[in-house]
């Protein structure tokens, strides 16, 4: 968390009001434990969330003692064609249970970048329930309010996982509300209710400038079996088949960037917890 002090520029005395850390209890958590809360966590109450096309809402649960939020949805939309702003999507999908798939795909990974989320059942309707991210602000906001990172090479870094992780998933609706900023400055990638599409071609390959070294790695060993496995609940085949087929081509584009540029330029390490989905939530 950031401590806050007079002679901090003005932008880092400025997130030190928006940000409100995570309490202590809950930064100790591992993933599986912050998964069990979810699951199993008392709703005790549920309101709107201003942002999201998807009405998602916000809840407070109590398990064991500790109360946490949770962001729940339980979109489920399907049409021949749909109408966006980049224009007509055919056989278009709005579903809760990507979020879940992109949770699993994220911890195979170890990308350390999405929160836990789990699928259960809310008021009657099927939901996946995402854990609060504690005191963070949206990207939208810190580019309003021109908050700038106090390490901008790593936050660089932080943004071409992101870039990565959009292509792959063929996220449909790639969007600054959607990219949360916790206290410490780490970027957590939240709704992916409209990805997972079965094109098996790159989205914006333009998009692709370094990767982490380790998540190379990771795409590069994406075995299609595990991913059944793991995530054929919430994804059909043709859907496994285009995400296997889109991290191919990732590996052979940085592959190619290498060879062209040299290692030092195109792939970059940067830290990880031991937790696959990340800590300090």
């Amino acid at each position: 968390m950031l401590a806050c002090r007079i002679r901090f520029p003005l932008t880092l005395a400025l997130a030190c009001v928006l940000f409100s850390g995570p309490a202590a209890w809950a930064q100790s958590l591992t993933c599986s434990e912050m998964e069990e809360f979810l699951r199993l966590g008392k709703i005790l109450q549920q309101r709107n969330i201003p942002k999201g096309v998807t009405l998602p809402t916000r809840a407070t649960l109590e398990y064991n003692g500790r109360r946490h939020d949770a962001a729940v949805q339980t979109v489920d939309i399907s049409k021949p064609s749909f109408q966006t702003t980049k224009g007509t999507e055919l056989n278009f999908r709005d579903f809760w249970g990507y979020n879940v798939a992109g949770y699993e795909l994220a911890k195979i990974l170890e990308l350390n970048m999405v929160p836990p989320y789990v699928a259960r059942t809310v008021g009657g309707h099927q939901a996946s329930l995402s854990w609060w991210v504690d005191g963070a602000i949206m990207e939208l906001d810190r580019r309003n309010r021109k908050m700038e990172p106090p390490d901008l090479g790593g936050w660089n870094k932080q943004m071409y996982a992101v870039r990565v992780w959009h292509q792959l998933i063929f996220d449909a609706d790639p969007n600054l509300t959607n990219l949360l900023i916790s206290t410490d400055w780490q970027l957590w990638i939240i709704d992916c209710t409209r990805a997972f599409r079965t094109r098996k071609d790159l989205g914006d390959p333009k998009d692709l400038v370094q990767c982490d070294r380790k998540l190379l790695a990771k795409l590069r060993t994406l075995d299609k079996d595990e991913l059944n496995q793991k995530l054929s609940h919430w994804l059909r085949k043709s859907e496994i088949d285009a995400l296997v087929v889109r991290a191919s081509k990732i590996v052979d584009f940085f592959d190619k960037e290498v060879a062209a540029k040299g290692e030092g330029a195109v792939l970059y390490d940067v830290p990880r917890t031991s937790q696959p989905c990340g800590a300090g939530l």
